[in-house]
């Protein structure tokens, strides 16, 4: 496994592509310490010690951050959910086909049906707010 990649400080005065749509540029606001992508139009702070960019105008609830690296933009908001989400996923769908037919045989089939029609719409639920993500 390789070495991490240390985080440069970020530059005004340079052009950088844009961390969240990745098709725009960056491009500094002047008299500010902020970038504006010409692309999807989202405002990007820094930090104080200058490593860490911001996202500034967004209605999600906790701030988009990234650091650069020198060739791309790492993102500093990954977390346990976001790289186990598909296997969780994944384990979750399988259950119902599983479940299901065991839950048929039994006597309080209704209940138990009930339950795995609950639990499958969360799912989907969540699976669906997860895509909507910036």
């Amino acid at each position: 496994m390789g070495r991490p990649v240390k985080p440069e400080k970020i530059d005004l005065q340079v052009e950088y592509p844009c961390p969240r749509c990745k098709r725009g540029r960056l491009q500094a606001i002047v008299l500010t310490e902020a970038f504006g992508c010409d692309r999807c139009s989202q405002i990007f702070g820094l930090s104080p010690d200058g490593l860490v960019l911001e996202q500034l105008s967004t209605s999600y609830p906790y701030k988009k951050a990234w650091q650069w690296t020198g060739g791309n933009w790492r993102d500093q908001n990954r977390s346990l959910t976001d790289n186990y989400f598909p296997f969780i996923l994944v384990a979750l769908a399988l259950i119902p086909p599983v479940w299901l037919p065991l839950v048929l045989q039994s006597r309080s089939g209704l209940g138990a049906l009930a339950i795995t029609v609950v639990l499958t719409l969360i799912v989907l639920i969540f699976w669906l707010a997860r895509r909507s993500r910036p």
